[in-house]
């Protein structure tokens, strides 16, 4: 995930004067704090509370606890990290967004949840209610931040930072991102359609074709890309064995780079996966195992009798019209 490096004294004077300007707007809007969020954000929209637990931006306060920070500290004559301000700017969610901005006395808030949801998106007493939340245009109008880019990132993640590295906006967001079905995802569907998203997807098979909804899927049912064409986000490929591509001569990486152009490339299953594999020291699953794989994630397959009992539902054979 997300290497959220210790930030101790992560941003100068200058920095904050570049921030000022916006606390104005901030500040008539209360923080509520993470747990706020996950009574919507999860599993069913698009896991977004189970991404953030998992990311090292909801660890960022308990960094500051460790050896490294308190060595750290201590080179810069700071006293307990998990108390100073120049750190907590960049390890919590009120140290962030400053002290003009209130904490809700109803919220649920504090400094333990590290980078929590508001450093992104803006205090979100007043845009949290469900009511609110449903209408894009309401929730910005109430605080919403949605500032997907690399200068938003970079208030933190830059060479101020005592542990600071090269930020690869593109690679780290693909580590973290949560969309929201029915949110972003209309206008990053709509742009995917410009660029020649197809409508429909059709796979060939002997027992009938697949006739894959693939707008479908990804407008109305709001899946990410990268849960099909896993090299787009080739770094975090997980195999079935997980020493794989260390021990196979198959190295996967070497042409899936996420930062290079197959990022934004789409590939079928059956480009890379044979569909007949020559012989049983070739490991690469087999282009039908891959997409039986893939919908299988959604769709249950049962087992043995029971599942092929099941593929008529999605493999159509034409009708042979009978002579009259």
């Amino acid at each position: 995930m997300l290497k959220f490096h210790v930030s101790i004294a992560c941003l100068m004077l200058s920095i904050f004067s570049v921030l000022l300007p916006a606390q104005d707007a901030l500040a008539a809007h209360e923080i509520t704090g993470a747990p706020n969020c996950k009574g919507c954000h999860k599993a069913k929209t698009g896991d977004q509370w189970g991404i953030w637990t998992a990311s090292a931006h909801a660890g960022a306060f308990a960094t500051l606890a460790s050896e490294a920070s308190a060595k750290i500290a201590a080179e810069r004559g700071i006293g307990n990290p998990q108390q100073d301000e120049a750190c907590l700017h960049c390890h919590t969610t009120r140290g962030f967004l400053g002290v003009d901005v209130p904490v809700s006395d109803k919220g649920k808030y504090a400094d333990d949840e590290g980078v929590g949801c508001e450093v992104c998106h803006g205090p979100g007493s007043d845009y949290k209610p469900g009511t609110v939340m449903k209408d894009p245009k309401a929730a910005r109008a109430a605080g919403l931040v949605m500032d997907k880019t690399a200068e938003a990132c970079s208030r933190c993640h830059n060479e101020t930072s005592p542990t600071y590295q090269p930020f690869d906006f593109e690679l780290r967001w693909a580590e973290i991102a949560h969309p929201v079905p029915g949110g972003e995802e209309e206008q990053t569907a709509a742009s995917q359609t410009e660029a020649g998203m197809p409508d429909v997807v059709t796979f060939e098979a002997s027992v009938g074709n697949v006739h894959f909804p693939h707008k479908f899927h990804v407008e109305d049912i709001g899946l990410e890309c990268v849960q099909c064409h896993h090299q787009i986000s080739a770094m975090n490929l997980v195999t079935p064995h997980p020493d794989y591509l260390e021990s196979s001569w198959i190295n996967c990486h070497l042409c899936h780079d996420p930062r290079q152009k197959t990022d934004k490339t789409y590939y079928k299953c059956s480009e890379c996966h044979h569909e007949n594999p020559s012989n049983i020291t070739d490991e690469t699953l087999s282009s039908k195992v891959v997409t039986h794989k893939s919908c299988w994630k959604c769709h249950g397959s049962g087992t043995g009798v029971e599942a092929s009992t099941g593929c008529p539902d999605c493999h159509v054979k034409d009708q042979k019209q009978s002579n009259p």
